[in-house]
């Protein structure tokens, strides 16, 4: 049995993009954060840094991501079945 919340891609994207201003100041402008299913569960991509303070928040960033993946699961859409229609 699964004890973890599921949340969805812009659930999660709204949360790290939360945690991470909290912790590290204002979402650096240009920066963006996708977030998306894979075979482990759910992953996320942050574009590359234009500056060295960038870099910083989004090495950060992706600590915090590594953190939210053991405690979030993903809520992936589930399409039907041609036999479920």
């Amino acid at each position: 049995m699964n004890s973890r919340p599921s949340m969805t891609a812009y659930e999660l994207k709204d949360l790290i993009v939360e945690q991470a201003t909290t912790c590290h100041g204002p979402w650096p402008a240009g920066m963006t954060l996708f977030v998306f299913d894979d075979a482990y569960g759910w992953n996320a991509s942050i574009s590359r840094p234009i500056s060295r303070g960038d870099n910083f928040y989004r090495i950060r960033t992706f600590d915090l991501i590594t953190r939210l993946k053991a405690k979030y699961d993903f809520a992936a859409p589930r399409f039907s079945l041609p036999d479920d229609i």
